[in-house]
């Protein structure tokens, strides 16, 4: 049976990397998109353009939220790779705010592709330990936006600052945890020897970036309570902790395209169950989209220009 898996996934891989199978997932992943915009903006019609329109954002603090939400990565990475290597903090960022916008717009981890021939080029880092740091940075990050999404799931669970009981049953939400957190630890140790191709990073200096991440998550968590605070101060918080799960339990969906737009049709659908405004929700939900987006067209052509001149 192995056999056969294998087989079957070494031809999967093949046809993947084949003309026919690159063209197959390039429009498959147009057509997802584009069947997800229909029904964001289905969804949008239904509660009324106008109404929408006028629920936009005009708090200044908001504004200046998104742009602590926008650049925490770009920092946050800043400094965990400045543990291993001296890097200047200008010239980091021209990499990693490109990274971000490769992984939102082109593909995920395709920045991580383009931050490891910037180490080698750039840096002067030798390929197989710019690999090994980038694999490992990038897996303490998931490990660590994991751990705090789990841990939200079940705080909030647990003290009864979620709705989502009334719309999904959640009544053995607790258990969630210390299941993953034993699947976790058994895994690790069923692959201990496995440890030297999977993860070289020496446990000081991965712990130190593992907080790092974490605070970097906990942190945003309470920066996009306050980005939603601010504009519709009326709605209780149990909403906007609910919205913050839904949108953790999404970020942790492998290969989902498009994640800030479901995550947008999903509060939505939501909010209807709710005794709150939906045009409002939808007004500084869309609005972070469209900044984001703008950012990225700006930011990453400025230093693309940047960069050729250089």
């Amino acid at each position: 049976m192995t056999h056969h898996f294998k087989r079957g996934w070494d031809q999967l891989v093949t046809f993947g990397k084949s003309d026919p199978g690159k063209m197959l997932l390039r429009y498959g992943k147009y057509l997802l998109q584009l069947v997800i915009v229909i029904v964001l903006l289905v969804q949008i019609l239904q509660i009324g353009l106008r109404n929408v329109l006028a629920e936009l954002p005009v708090h200044p603090l908001y504004y200046l939220l998104f742009l602590v939400l926008y650049f925490a990565l770009p920092v946050t990475e800043y400094l965990t790779y400045s543990t291993r290597w001296p890097m200047k903090f200008w010239q980091s960022q021209e990499i990693f705010l490109k990274k971000r916008v490769y992984n939102k717009v082109v593909l995920g981890y395709s920045g991580e592709v383009q931050l490891f021939f910037w180490l080698q080029n750039k840096m002067g880092i030798g390929k197989k330990e710019a690999y090994e740091v980038v694999r490992d940075n990038n897996i303490l990050s998931t490990l660590a936006s994991t751990t705090v999404a789990l841990l939200l799931l079940v705080l909030f669970s647990a003290t009864g600052r979620l709705t989502l009981q009334e719309w999904i049953v959640l009544d053995d939400l607790y258990i969630v945890f210390p299941v993953s957190l034993i699947l976790l630890v058994a895994a690790l140790f069923l692959f201990r020897k496995y440890r030297p191709y999977l993860f070289t990073m020496p446990r000081k200096p991965a712990l130190l970036i593992f907080f790092m991440h974490s605070f970097r998550m906990i942190l945003l968590t309470i920066v996009q309570v306050a980005q939603w605070y601010v504009v519709m101060p009326w709605v209780p918080f149990e909403i906007w902790f609910t919205m913050i799960v839904l949108q953790l339990i999404l970020s942790r969906i492998p290969f989902l395209p498009s994640k800030d737009l479901v995550f947008i049709g999903v509060s939505l659908e939501f909010v209807r169950h709710v005794e709150v405004s939906t045009a409002g929700i939808a007004g500084i939900l869309l609005v972070n989209q469209v900044l984001d987006k703008v950012m990225n067209l700006l930011l990453f052509s400025f230093l693309s220009l940047r960069e050729k001149r250089a």
